[in-house]
């Protein structure tokens, strides 16, 4: 073989290959020929190597000066943040960007006539809610307290070393610090009429006069619209949500009953932020009621080092603080309760205690005992895992709180359960147990996981897979609503989102409350929905 080479041969040979400008000589020790080019003379190779040295040294030292840079900028940074949030300061003249009030989420407040306002400040101020059903007399005032009804969060590297800047957090840029997030409880208003609100923050942080509809807790009367109510789950911020979040507005709903996973944030706290901007054109005017899913645990095993003191606490910050917790006798604002439109919603946690023993499931049994079936003759349970479903994903999650909790909503009449987390659309025949109850009584499930998020649409198996109590599947992006006409008749349907906004709904059924509620007899109250075909 042939072996280009510049240092195989002795000093002499070099000199000679060097005379001869090339030269081959047969190695009888290797049994090889080597190729022996010319060496440009000693002074200009060492010349070069100087050259390359110096280069050499001048990039370490310009390394070394940006690498000191970027370290003083960062821990600057960090340490302006770190003094900023310790003491929050009383915003000055001049500040009004800081204390102009944003990304306002409206919902129902557990009473007759009450509603709940949420929105964000930049900075710590005293607020004050103007509210009526006049939007030239805002006669009702709400103030709010720092501490009370006021809440941020910090999500940052817990490792107090001054290296901490340089690992990428999962939280943002250099650890991240949330707005500060006001609730105030508004009301008494009239219902069935519009009721609008102003916020005002110091003394130059004004917001426009917002409005929203006030609905009733009670069924339509007789001659009146249906109530609509939208139906949504898993919906994130992609091009198919923002499909979903318009069509959802064309409907004009009621209310939004939002089956959990709703910004995708995944530890990437500014995720959080464009998802309220993106939804702000629903939730300033249309009441919005969500269940946490798996996305918003964000916890120590989600998010590493960047920690915010537990679970749930952005999904708890920006939303679960609003929900009507305390007014339906929950200790944890994971679960609640709340009537709008003859319709008593039960929004449960799938990923809290939900054991027999637990104290979510003592308290759905609490809450379930006490409802008003003239009130509200329909029963709704909200889910993020779904407890029928057969796509290919998930399957599974959601058995044991199937298991514990079923026989509850057998026993209480619950009519419907709306869940996400699959992102398709299923609905399941009336079952009781899993066996399917034609033309008699049982629950409904329905999968509406399939709002547009960034993980895309999950496929079924073969149509001959499909169960008996499968009624109707479809891996597609979309939304469900629920029409409420009066006591006895409700209105499931599913719209695909590629169809137009005016097109025949691509599935439906309806909801008949036929029930005798006696709460002496559970087996009664067994035969709350019956499939209507």
């Amino acid at each position: 073989s042939l072996v280009q080479t510049r240092h195989f041969f002795p000093r002499k040979m070099h000199a000679l290959s060097t005379a001869a400008g090339a030269a081959v000589v047969a190695s009888t020790a290797y049994n090889a020929v080597a190729v022996v080019e010319p060496l440009p003379p000693p002074a200009v190779a060492n010349r070069e190597k100087i050259r390359l040295r110096s280069r050499r040294r001048t990039y370490m030292h310009l390394t070394g000066i940006a690498f000191m840079v970027i370290a003083l900028i960062c821990m600057t940074v960090s340490i302006f943040q770190h003094v900023a949030h310790l003491a929050p300061t009383k915003i000055q003249a001049g500040g009004a960007a800081l204390v102009l009030p944003y990304n306002f989420v409206v919902a129902l407040g557990g009473e007759d006539g009450y509603a709940r306002v949420s929105f964000t400040t930049k900075a710590p101020a005293e607020c004050t809610v103007s509210f009526g059903n006049d939007a030239a007399h805002l006669v009702g005032k709400v103030s709010l307290s720092w501490g009370g009804d006021v809440a941020s969060y910090v999500c940052q590297d817990t490792d107090p070393s001054w290296l901490w800047p340089f690992a990428w957090s999962k939280c943002g840029p250099i650890g991240y610090h949330s707005g500060y997030v006001n609730v105030a409880k508004i009301g008494p208003l009239q219902v069935n009429q519009f009721a609008y609100y102003q916020v005002r923050c110091g003394s130059d942080g004004t917001s426009s006069v917002q409005r929203f509809f006030m609905p009733a807790a009670t069924v339509p009367a007789a001659g009146d619209k249906p109530v609509t109510l939208a139906l949504i789950g898993d919906v994130g911020q992609t091009i198919h949500s923002n499909l979903t979040y318009h069509r959802v507005a064309a409907m004009k709903p009621h209310a939004i009953i939002d089956a959990g996973d709703l910004s995708y944030a995944d530890c990437w706290q500014p995720r959080w932020d464009s998802y309220a901007n993106m939804v702000e054109h629903l939730s300033q005017t249309t009441p919005w009621h969500s269940v946490p899913g798996n996305h918003e645990i964000e916890g120590v095993e989600d998010c590493g080092y960047a920690m915010m003191g537990g679970e749930f606490v952005p999904y708890k910050v920006r939303r679960a603080r609003a929900m009507p917790f305390v007014e339906s006798g929950s200790s944890d604002p994971l679960y609640y309760s709340f009537d709008v439109g003859g319709v008593h919603f039960v929004m449960l946690s799938s990923y809290s205690d939900y054991s027999p023993l637990s104290a979510q499931h003592a308290w759905l049994r609490r809450d379930l005992s006490r409802v008003n079936h003239t009130r509200t003759p329909f029963i709704v349970a909200v889910t993020h895992a779904p407890w029928y479903q057969t796509n290919v994903m998930h399957q599974g999650e959601g058995d044991a709180m199937k298991a514990s909790m079923e026989g509850v909503f057998l026993e209480y009449g619950v009519h419907l359960v709306v869940s996400g987390h699959v992102h398709a659309y299923e609905r399941v025949h009336a079952v009781s147990s899993g066996a399917v109850l034609n033309q008699t009584c049982g629950i409904q499930y329905v999968v509406v996981g399939d709002g547009g998020n960034r993980e895309g649409v999950y496929p079924f198996p073969s149509a001959d897979t499909a169960p008996e109590w499968s009624a109707y599947r479809e891996a597609a992006y979309g939304h469900g609503s629920l029409k409420v006409f009066n006591s006895t008749h409700a209105q499931f349907q599913w719209h695909r989102g590629a169809d137009a906004a005016t097109a025949t709904p691509a599935d439906e059924s309806w909801l008949v409350n036929n029930q005798v509620h006696d709460r002496h007899h559970p087996e009664a109250r067994r035969s709350s929905l019956c499939h209507h075909v």
